[in-house]
């Protein structure tokens, strides 16, 4: 039964997987409204990380000004962004990231090209951080504003390699910086650092939009899911299936469909193993039960061509969109047993990913 319950938890995880890898995307992309952050107020006294006071924004900014040479008039035109003080107390930590980036991009031509291409169609690469842009409060607000266009994007190794990089006080966004690194450690099946992040953005931070709360709920859900059999094997054809959608077929695909492979390996080993005990199990003469079709001993029950238990070897999958690391008859096996024990849906679920990747392949 707990074995079968796992089972359970796993068809849950593969529609979890999807609807939250959707919500996040649309979520953060969407426009910032004073209205959609939680109030300042409601957060207990014991968070430790908000938006960086506006007077001490508008001083680091005027020594980067300073720092970085630039003119008196381009200087005046970006501390007049920051002179209705009504204004800007009323904006909410995102839309002060934004804001300070555009003031930014006023002064420094790098900064003007980056944020242009996040607003049409994006750049991975990160800037030159040399010179005055090798300052702190430029260089982490600026990784800070990239990666957040990159998770966004779904380009989670890129952005985490940023993003862990930065410390929630000294940026001017710290509930940012705890979502989006969540976010792309969950992706990257790391769920406890994700756990981390989630902790700290819903119980240590002020200026949390509500958006990413009802998000962060939801990872922190996912990141409690079992991080072996079937769900782990969702995460995993997940995870090759974002790289493949975004044009990566390099080693860190080869090596997340090697894992695929083996997975599934170790889990009908193990559900055989099952079987065979169920059915010791009811015999009441306690003997082992007798070789029929079908049937295979323990000693067998490794799919051909796996190196050892729960490891593969490197596999190239059919252009035919059948499952490419088994042979015909192994195939058959593996279908039956998850047939017999997997939820409805796994099984085609399995024949529509190695189909998708078999089709990308070619």
């Amino acid at each position: 039964m707990k074995y079968l319950k796992l089972l359970s938890l796993a068809s849950a995880s593969l529609s979890m997987i999807s609807s939250i890898a959707t919500a996040t995307v649309e979520a953060s992309a969407v426009s910032f409204r004073p209205d959609d952050s939680s109030s300042r107020n409601s957060v207990t006294t014991a968070a430790a990380f908000g938006r960086m006071p506006i007077e001490k924004l508008k001083g680091r900014l005027q020594q980067w000004l300073t720092l970085s040479g630039t003119n008196e008039r381009a200087s005046k035109q970006v501390m007049e962004l920051w002179s209705n003080r009504e204004l800007v107390d009323g904006l909410t930590a995102e839309q002060t990231l934004d804001r300070l980036i555009d003031s930014i991009a006023i002064a420094d031509k790098s900064v003007q090209q980056l944020v242009e291409s996040c607003r049409s169609t994006g750049a991975r690469k990160s800037l030159d951080y040399e010179g005055t842009r090798s300052e702190a409060f430029f260089h982490d607000n600026v990784t800070l504003y990239h990666a957040r266009w990159l998770t966004q994007h779904r380009f989670y190794d890129e952005a985490i390699l940023m993003l862990e990089t930065l410390e929630p006080e000294k940026v001017v966004d710290p509930a940012s910086l705890f979502f989006y690194r969540a976010v792309c450690r969950l992706r990257l099946l790391k769920p406890e650092e994700a756990g981390d992040d989630i902790s700290l953005l819903l119980n240590n931070t002020l200026d949390v939009p509500s958006r990413f709360r009802a998000v962060a709920e939801m990872m922190k859900e996912e990141a409690r899911v079992a991080t072996e059999g079937l769900p782990q094997v969702a995460r995993l054809m997940s995870d090759v299936q974002r790289r493949l959608d975004l044009g990566s077929s390099d080693d860190p695909v080869q090596k997340r469909e090697d894992e695929v492979v083996a997975a599934l390996d170790k889990l009908l080993e193990e559900m055989e193993k099952q079987k065979q005990q169920q059915q010791q199990s009811g015999d009441g003469k306690g003997q082992g039960p007798q070789n029929q079709p079908g049937q295979q001993g323990a000693g067998q029950s490794t799919i051909k061509g796996a190196a050892a238990d729960g490891e593969a070897d490197r596999k190239n999958l059919a252009e035919n969109g059948s499952w490419g690391m088994l042979d015909k008859q192994a195939e058959t096996k593996a279908r039956e047993l998850i047939r017999q024990q997997f939820p409805p849906n796994f099984i085609d679920a399995i024949s529509r990913y190695t189909r998708r990747i078999a089709e990308q392949k070619k």
